[in-house]
């Protein structure tokens, strides 16, 4: 019998996908604020997270862990290199959240441009003169730069293009070719081309390299109306920076923010009292929808990792695996 741990609960479908496979036993930690205890992680041949951190430490004491399959796509809560070197494969789910959040951003997107948020509330108030103040703009026409040309960059950049944007691409893995034949315009030096555009959207995996990506020095280079959004990580915006400028320069334009350096943001965090602000509790991605194609991924990933028929494609750790010896 192979044991299958769950942490944080998943959508009933793919529980049951996991609940009607032959030769499985299950144990959910149902509370998403849990630490991940390790006297339970040691029985696991499986380990299904959506929640928590797994520590190096807890992996040195997993025996039996044969395949580790996350609910998302990140893997920051992951000792990826140390599971790798054991011989573990790390599972994602591909690319069934792209259209959840290429629709976020440009809601977000909208609601910004079109100050849906002040307008809704100018109307509640009593202010119908706010409409003569010809604050709304549209989105056709202006320029979109995407940080990021993965799947959801790049459903990002289809819906962009139906509002008749013209989107700007910088991503130094993807064939300048490539992003041009999409439509989109490549761009080598992202920071040079901030003054021409008109809104930016972060596709971006958490790293060193990427934290704090925006910062002081690269909102200084934005136009006044230009718009931010980051549906990817938190900490790839520094959000006193962020404040700075949307208290300053910025103040006709705006951010649109799905994740934050601290989750859940503090009550006391000054950009929760910005009018120019458009947020979201990470929730981008949790459509009904998405959440149920989650969690069937992450099951069948659960179940091909204990038979070894993986797909290759969605194996996070593929090339670190090979480096240390170990095939999948």
């Amino acid at each position: 019998m192979a044991h299958v741990v769950v942490a944080g609960r998943i959508h009933p479908d793919a529980m049951a996908l996991l609940e009607g496979a032959p030769g499985l036993t299950l144990e959910v930690i149902g509370d998403p604020g849990a630490a991940l205890p390790t006297d339970l992680l040691a029985r696991a041949d499986a380990l299904l997270i959506r929640y928590g951190v797994l520590h190096e430490a807890q992996v040195r004491e997993m025996p039996r862990l044969r395949v580790v399959s996350r609910h998302g796509v990140g893997c920051d809560n992951l000792p990826v290199a140390a599971l790798a070197a054991r011989g573990v494969p790390v599972t994602i789910v591909g690319a069934v959240n792209a259209v959840s959040v290429a629709e976020q951003v440009l809601a977000m997107l909208m609601a910004l441009v079109r100050r849906i948020g002040p307008y809704d509330a100018a109307v509640r108030a009593g202010n119908w003169a706010i409409r003569d103040s010809l604050a709304v703009g549209e989105l056709a026409g202006r320029r979109l730069l995407l940080l990021g040309f993965g799947r959801i960059g790049r459903e990002v950049a289809r819906r962009a293009a139906a509002f008749d944007m013209e989107v700007l691409v910088h991503d130094p893995f993807v064939d300048d070719a490539a992003i041009a034949a999409t439509g989109c315009h490549p761009v080598a030096d992202w920071r040079a081309a901030l003054p021409e555009i008109d809104a930016i959207s972060l596709h971006l995996p958490a790293s060193p390299e990427t934290m704090g990506i925006i910062g002081a020095a690269e909102l200084a280079r934005m136009k006044p109306r230009a718009v931010l959004v980051n549906a990817a990580r938190g900490g790839l915006v520094d959000e006193a920076a962020l404040h700075a400028a949307l208290t300053g320069h910025m103040a006709a334009g705006g951010a649109a923010l799905d994740c934050f350096a601290q989750e859940p943001p503090p009550a006391d965090l000054p950009l929760l009292s910005l009018p120019n602000v458009v947020l979201s509790p990470h929730s981008a991605a949790l459509s009904a929808e998405t959440a149920r194609r989650m969690g069937i991924v992450a099951a069948q990933n659960v179940l091909a990792g204990l038979a070894g028929t993986l797909d290759p494609a969605l194996v996070f750790n593929l090339g670190a695996l090979r480096e240390a010896g170990h095939g999948v």
